[in-house]
């Protein structure tokens, strides 16, 4: 019997969103707003640093020094806020589905949203979330390590377990491609508008 499991990438795939800067917007409205503005052109060290800059930046000054707990609950009511809130524009029902009517196969939730936010999607039935992770200094946030372009390691060592590993992303790395045919990518298109 073939070891199947399914890797799904949460913003733009599961959740029509960036979760991570739709939260940035409520911990920090006007911060985000002016700071988005200047530092975007910082994107385009994203592709050479392989490294999220720019997420890094806004991280590091929207977050840094917010309580473990207040973050988490702002997260759960953030993501009770998108499931509630418009469903059919939020949430990609249709892989949703796929998704509960293969019950047995397991599902996983690969991305680079902060770890406070992602674990919340476990309610839509997913059986493991690996997200980027969040340091905490005297129960304060601290620092991160960002999962950006490095989901492909992630993947290697879950063909450790698994004979296949299908991954549902709408903008998979190029890496993704060379892990050989037990690695079968299905590219979605974006759900919901890019942010």
């Amino acid at each position: 019997m073939v070891r199947t499991a399914f890797v799904v990438d949460l913003d733009h795939t599961l959740i029509g969103a960036n979760t991570t800067f739709e939260l940035l917007q409520i911990l920090c409205p006007v911060r985000y707003f002016i700071l988005s503005k200047i530092l975007k052109p910082l994107t385009l060290l994203n592709v050479v640093l392989k490294r999220d800059i720019y997420k890094l930046v806004l991280i590091t000054i929207c977050v840094k020094g917010w309580r473990r707990e207040k973050l988490e609950q702002l997260a759960r009511t953030y993501y009770e806020m998108i499931v509630k809130r418009e469903p059919d524009t939020y949430l990609n029902n249709r892989l949703l589905l796929f998704l509960h009517k293969m019950r047995s196969t397991p599902k996983i939730l690969l991305t680079a949203s902060l770890d406070f936010i992602a674990d919340n999607f476990k309610k839509l039935g997913l059986d493991l979330i690996i997200s980027s992770r969040s340091y905490y200094k005297n129960d304060k946030f601290h620092s991160f390590q960002d999962l950006y372009k490095q989901k492909n390691h992630v993947l290697m060592i879950l063909l450790k377990y698994f004979d296949k590993v299908v991954v549902f992303d709408d903008d998979p790395e190029p890496e993704f491609y060379t892990l050989g045919d037990r690695v079968i990518v299905v590219r979605l298109p974006a759900h919901g508008k890019r942010t």
